[in-house]
C-alpha cells in the first residue's frame, strides 16, 4: 500500500492494522488482566486530539475499554496501536513547529546581517 497521491489523509485503521498483523504474525498475544484497566504513565496526546478522542488514561479505563471492545471491535491493541499514532501525530507537530520557527529565526537574522 502507499500513500495517496493527492496528500489525503488515511485513517486510523489504515495505519495500524498493518502494523497489527505484523505484531500478531511474529508474536503470540494474549491479553493479561483483561478485567483492569491499563495503567498508563506516558506522555498525554496533543490538545488538537482531545477534541475527538480520550487522554491515554481515560482511553485505557476499563469501562472505556470494554466500549471499544464491544461497541466499535477495537480490542486494547487496537486502542494502544492508536495512541501509538496519536503521540506521532503530536511529536510531528512539534517537530514542524520547531523547523518552522528555525527557520523564521535563520531568515530574521540573515535579513539583520544585510
Amino acid at each position: 500500500m502507499i500513500w495517496p497521491k493527492d496528500d489525503k489523509i488515511v485513517s486510523f485503521v489504515e495505519i495500524t492494522e498493518p502494523i497489527r498483523e505484523a505484531i500478531l504474525f511474529a508474536y503470540t498475544i494474549k491479553r493479561k488482566n483483561k478485567n483492569r484497566s491499563i495503567p498508563w504513565n506516558g506522555l498525554d496526546i496533543g490538545e488538537d486530539e482531545k477534541c475527538t478522542c480520550f487522554s491515554p488514561k481515560d482511553q485505557f479505563h476499563l469501562d472505556n475499554l470494554r466500549y471499544s471492545e464491544d461497541e466499535q471491535g477495537r480490542d486494547a491493541l487496537d486502542e494502544i496501536l492508536g495512541l501509538a499514532v496519536r503521540l506521532g501525530i503530536e511529536q510531528g507537530r512539534r517537530i514542524f513547529k520547531n523547523s518552522i520557527e528555525y527557520t523564521c529565526m535563520k531568515i530574521r537574522l540573515d535579513l539583520l546581517k544585510k
